[in-house]
């Protein structure tokens, strides 16, 4: 094992990495020059003191809202070390899940980026002790503080031990969590109704960064750059306690991760590995490599050849790389599959990179592909040390609902006994509401989910996410979702207004032949997708949809709101 510990907590893994990796560089901003881990540590130390010093204990709820950022971090490892509560809540969510959340987890105290204040106008703040600005970890006290120990306290963080009645007091503050404790809640975007809060404990999280870091090739010399939520589990778990667990260095983005910046920050920070969804490099797929080959007739020609194709994505690929800081050793893909044109780029390009399966409820990987042995379309293969099932597989298919049982399954939602009843079954196996099977080799591959299948004509299971991926390898499309209505397969798909723009200006169009021209490119690519589906699974129709999909806070579109008498 990479990573051994006395006990699974947040506290002991970093105890770990502060003894081993204290002069290497741990966190900071692109552009700037990165902490130590021993000042990272002191850091942490001066926030907990000063959350003990307004009263929060161990079991405490506290939430942390804002962007990424170093004192993002700062705040979480402060609250998880000392065996409070962290509550990290997504800045896409709206005013009222927010003032939801921090009500329904009884929070106790706040770390938020000044731009997100405003979400807290009409919350009773008499239920808060403190409101910690983000930007600075500057306190702002609703309650007067707590009297406390906090000379000795500090102390007490130097030297470990306590020599005295009352130093034995403040060491009883600081014992730190135990594995079974809570360490986070964290709320899912749900479609529908109010997010629900996943109860992850100590153990949940220490183990599946310890077991994910046997499948994750990186080292303390790595550089990651965070594009995605701190307050999503994939970006905590595995873009940040994974690389401080093996003492690697990671910069944040000041703002939001828009193109311009992403690459910017590509050429400051050179990373040596990202994690990210596959939307990152579909994008950068679809609107920088394909127009490339495209716009030339002769190479647009040649590229559905196998040898030719290979060898403009090996040159696109080596540009792509430099384009990130030329020293780019692997990517880390989460959240949804790659499309699989995206793949064949990939691995013609050379680009190392993996593909993983996870949920919140799992702290959150639970699939890891193993660097090197990637296979198409799958995500990987189980962690070390949990349990993967296929729950009632279908005789022919072997499809069926995946389910998981080991230490990273959460305990449960919070406050929400109805829910949580609902997602286990007997045994203590937890339903992932995510349709897949399982190879002779033991990859998995995900169908997509239990909700979204639709029945055919004679009663075969149609999978809608499959279809849509076949659909976006078409170069007009950037979204579509798939429905049934009266029998009859359709699709909505947002296009992609660039690349038909650029068509039209070619053929010199006015509006009604471009109007015609797109109805025959939806028409065409309709055909061109029927013929690599079943007849059963055959699309009648692609309806335009002029705008982009409604999604949640973690990217996801809200289909409810596009099938059948939807938007």
């Amino acid at each position: 094992m990479i990573v051994e510990l006395e006990k699974l907590t947040i506290k002991c893994l970093l105890e770990r990495t502060f003894e081993k990796y204290g002069s290497m560089p741990s966190i900071t901003f692109a552009g700037e020059q990165p902490i130590v881990y021993l000042q990272l540590k002191k850091q942490i130390q001066e926030v907990a003191v000063s959350l003990l010093e307004r009263g929060i204990q161990k079991g405490d709820r506290v939430a942390i809202m804002g962007e990424n950022c170093p004192n993002w971090v700062v705040a979480y490892l402060a609250l998880t070390s000392m065996g409070a509560v962290a509550v990290p809540i997504l800045t896409g969510f709206p005013d009222t899940d927010t003032r939801h959340i921090l009500r329904n987890s009884e929070a106790q105290g706040i770390f938020i980026e000044q731009k997100q204040r405003g979400k807290l106008e009409g919350l009773d703040e008499t239920i808060l002790k403190f409101i910690c600005d983000l930007e600075n970890m500057e306190f702002e006290d609703l309650q007067k503080p707590h009297v406390s120990l906090i000379g000795k306290t500090l102390a007490l963080f130097k030297r470990g031990r306590s020599k005295s009645a009352a130093d034995t007091e403040a060491q009883a503050e600081l014992s730190g969590p135990e594995a079974e404790d809570l360490a986070v809640i964290i709320y899912t975007s749900g479609t529908t109704g109010h997010s629900k809060g996943v109860m992850l404990s100590q153990r949940n999280i220490v183990f599946d960064v310890v077991n994910g870091i046997e499948r994750f090739p990186i080292n303390a010399n790595d550089r990651f750059l965070s594009i995605l939520p701190l307050a999503h589990t994939f970006e905590a778990t595995g873009g940040m306690l994974c690389p401080i667990a093996i003492g690697a260095s990671i910069y944040y983005m000041r703002g939001l991760p828009t193109p311009q910046k992403l690459l910017a920050a590509m050429e400051t920070v050179k990373p040596t590995a990202v994690l990210t969804v596959p939307l990152v490099i579909d994008k950068i797929f679809r609107k920088k490599i394909l127009p490339q080959i495209q716009n030339k007739l002769i190479i647009n020609k040649l590229y559905p050849l196998a040898f030719f194709r290979k060898k403009l994505h090996q040159v696109a690929g080596k540009k792509l790389v430099q384009s990130f800081g030329n020293k780019l050793r692997f990517f880390m893909f989460g959240g949804a599959s790659l499309n699989e044109d995206v793949e064949v780029f990939l691995r013609d390009a050379g680009i190392s990179y993996s593909t993983g399966y996870g949920m919140t409820e799992t702290a959150p990987i639970m699939t890891i592909n193993p660097f090197g042995q990637v296979k198409v379309g799958s995500c990987g293969k189980p962690i070390p040390g949990i349990e993967m099932s296929i729950h009632e597989p279908d005789a022919k298919s072997g499809i069926g609902e995946i389910i998981v049982k080991g230490p990273i399954v959460m305990s449960g939602y919070y406050k929400n006994p109805d829910a949580s009843t609902e997602i286990f079954l007997p045994g203590g196996w937890l339903k992932t509401g995510d349709l897949g099977f399982f190879d002779s080799e033991g990859y998995l591959f995900i169908k997509g989910r239990c909700k979204n299948v639709i029945i055919g004509p004679s009663g075969e299971n149609i999978y809608p996410e499959a279809l849509e991926q076949n659909i976006l390898q078409e170069p007009y499309f950037q979204e579509a979702v798939v429905f049934e209505e009266n029998g009859r397969l359709l699709v909505k798909a947002y296009l992609d207004y660039d690349v038909l723009d650029r068509e039209f200006e070619r053929s010199k169009l006015n509006d009604a032949e471009a109007g015609k021209l797109t109805e025959d490119i939806l028409e065409q690519a309709r055909q061109r997708i029927n013929m690599q589906l079943p007849a059963f699974s055959q699309i009648s129709k692609i309806l335009e949809h002029p705008e982009p999909f409604e999604k949640t806070p973690t990217n996801k579109v809200k289909r409810y709101l596009y099938i059948s008498s939807g938007k």
